[in-house]
């Protein structure tokens, strides 16, 4: 059984209007989010107010704020559809019942939460590893479903570089 199954009988589906917040920064939530349709984007803004893209986030990925799910504290990023999406709001609490009742939904549980786990330490080796080209090159092929999804700048905030060293990047890759 995978997460999506699993959440196909939990939680409740909501239509999120572009520009919509799912929840901000230091908002309590309890709820993980399947995207079923549509384009989110969670950031941070740090203490200039300057917002730092965490995540892009098309139909199939499930986000939720760590923090607020198993520690009770404040979201640590902010959740904002790109555009008109679709999503089901799970509470994190059904989803831990429904691993500790059924062992297929604990499995699937493992499952998504080791392919979070690859998907971050990959984002961490990006950041901390590789140039703003080659950065921009990794972001290029997994991007390819956001493709006129989101803007350039939410592209570049994610990938780490300013927009424009994001154009001036495209420019030689285009020329080379």
């Amino acid at each position: 059984m995978g997460i999506e199954r699993l959440a196909g009988g939990l939680g409740r589906d909501r239509a999120v209007a572009a520009g919509a917040h799912l929840f901000r920064q230091g908002d309590p939530s309890g709820e993980v989010h399947l995207i079923r349709e549509g384009h989110l984007k969670a950031y941070y803004l740090d203490p200039e107010g300057r917002e730092r893209v965490k995540s892009l986030l098309a139909p199939g990925d499930l986000i939720g704020s760590m923090a607020a799910l198993t520690e009770g504290v404040g979201c640590t990023f902010s959740l904002v559809a790109v555009s008109e999406a679709r999503v089901r709001s799970i509470p994190f609490a059904d989803l831990t019942a429904a691993a500790e009742r059924d062992h297929a939904a604990a499995l699937a549980m493992i499952g998504f939460l080791a392919g979070y786990a690859r998907r971050k330490e990959r984002r961490e080796f990006e950041l901390l590893c590789l140039s703003a080209e080659a950065r921009q090159a990794r972001a290029l092929e997994q991007a390819a479903a956001f493709e006129g999804a989101f803007p350039q700048s939410d592209i570049a905030a994610w990938i780490g570089i300013t927009p424009q060293a994001f154009s001036r990047i495209k420019k030689r890759r285009a020329a080379g």
